[in-house]
């Protein structure tokens, strides 16, 4: 007789996107599927000359144990930049390191929902804190995206039933590439402002705005019913997990106790690496790197889904951020299209998923992580397929 697993395990949602991790690491493979960055845009040089100089100061500290809050020296730099850059005023005491942002849903998750709980989320929505929310049963609200942001009115109606949480993705947001318009964000800071749920701003893309920030943060419009999470992972390292998130005073105790049983501490050589990293280099310049290389590779992508897509294929022009959002004729369901590409070498992410409703006809891609030869022969196969399956 085995042990049978709590209700938590059944409740979360199956992982669709390591599944597709997996498919991708396959040989001769493509993938346009990830949300992972391009590596040639790591700053190795820069990440070992900052790992040899804190070893050099200290053999010893980076190796051991910190606060469970996080490295302080770094919480006081995100607190300094989100004085300077974010336009709203907080103290160290509010940031809290995480292993990553996904840490920071399931702290959330676990901070705030019972089962049965409801939670607005955007339609379509962000995959992996949908499932990380997941594990505490709540009953999701599905809001639609629309080109500028967030349907308002339906979120006033979600918000009349009384959520404890919404979650949202205010700039360049995964997986559809929209970023919510000034009108947008003031009507939602407007109908969240005293309804008693929080609002969470996933932050992950923000600094990734081919023009800069594309919007004032919903923390500086809202701070004491806001949650601000940000990572260090699409801007230095996705494998450092360094993710940090930005509390009301109100929340402090809670989240410190809240992370030390959960995972004790965050990873303190990794915050240690990064703050010496963002000490030696000009950050604002290094993004500016970022967002030059980012900005080239969609251009690079786009112009091939020009020159190989039929007519009867729709997609986006994003302003920031890694993905572009692919649409079959109406009416069409991408699943095909998605079979079809993994048989002839190239993985896609079917857009379904990311939705609570619709989305059959959607399908998110990466065009970050692709080499410049694997974008021509990718886009390549997937317009050979979409002219089999949507011919004009």
């Amino acid at each position: 007789m085995v042990t049978p697993f709590s209700r938590r395990v059944g409740d979360t949602m199956d992982s669709f996107i390591m599944s597709l991790v997996d498919v991708a690491a396959r040989p001769g493979m493509i993938s346009f599927a990830t949300g992972l960055p391009d590596n040639s845009l790591f700053d190795t040089e820069g990440l070992a000359r900052a790992v040899s100089e804190i070893l050099a100061e200290d053999p010893y500290g980076p190796l051991q144990y910190d606060s469970a809050s996080g490295y302080i020296p770094l919480r006081k730099r995100i607190a300094r930049r989100c004085r300077d850059k974010f336009g709203f005023d907080v103290s160290y005491e509010d940031v809290f390191m995480t292993n990553g942002s996904q840490e920071c849903f399931d702290q959330l998750g676990k901070m705030f929902l019972d089962r049965g709980d409801r939670m607005v989320v955007e339609n379509p929505g962000y995959l992996g804190a949908i499932q990380s929310f997941s594990a505490y049963g709540p009953e999701f609200i599905g809001v639609d995206m629309t080109p500028e942001g967030v349907d308002t009115r339906q979120l006033a109606a979600a918000l009349a039933e009384r959520p404890k949480l919404f979650y949202s993705i205010p700039n360049h947001q995964n997986p559809s590439g929209t970023s919510y318009s000034e009108d947008v964000r003031k009507r939602v800071t407007d109908a969240v402002r005293g309804s008693g749920c929080l609002l969470i701003e996933d932050d992950a893309y923000g600094e990734l705005g081919y023009g800069g920030r594309v919007g004032r943060t919903m923390k500086s419009m809202l701070p004491d019913e806001t949650v601000m999470c940000g990572s260090f992972s699409k801007t230095i390292s996705p494998g450092m997990r360094v993710g940090w998130m930005i509390v009301p005073e109100w929340m402090r105790e809670a989240a410190g106790k809240s992370i030390e049983s959960s995972f004790l501490q965050s990873n303190t050589f990794c915050q240690k690496v990064i703050d010496r990293f963002m000490e030696d280099n000009d950050y604002d310049r290094y993004l500016d790197g970022l967002r030059r290389g980012y900005m080239e590779k969609k251009r690079i992508f786009m112009d091939a889904l020009q020159d190989n897509l039929p007519s009867t294929m729709r997609w986006n022009d994003p302003d920031g951020g890694m993905f572009i959002w692919l649409r079959t004729p109406d009416g069409t369901d991408s699943t095909e299209l998605f079979e079809l590409l993994i048989e002839r070498g190239l993985v896609v992410m079917p857009g379904k998923p990311f939705h609570t409703r619709g989305g059959a006809n959607t399908l998110r891609l990466n065009f970050a992580t692709p080499s410049e030869e694997q974008i021509a022969d990718g886009t390549a196969i997937l317009g050979r397929a979409c002219r089999e399956l949507f011919p004009e």
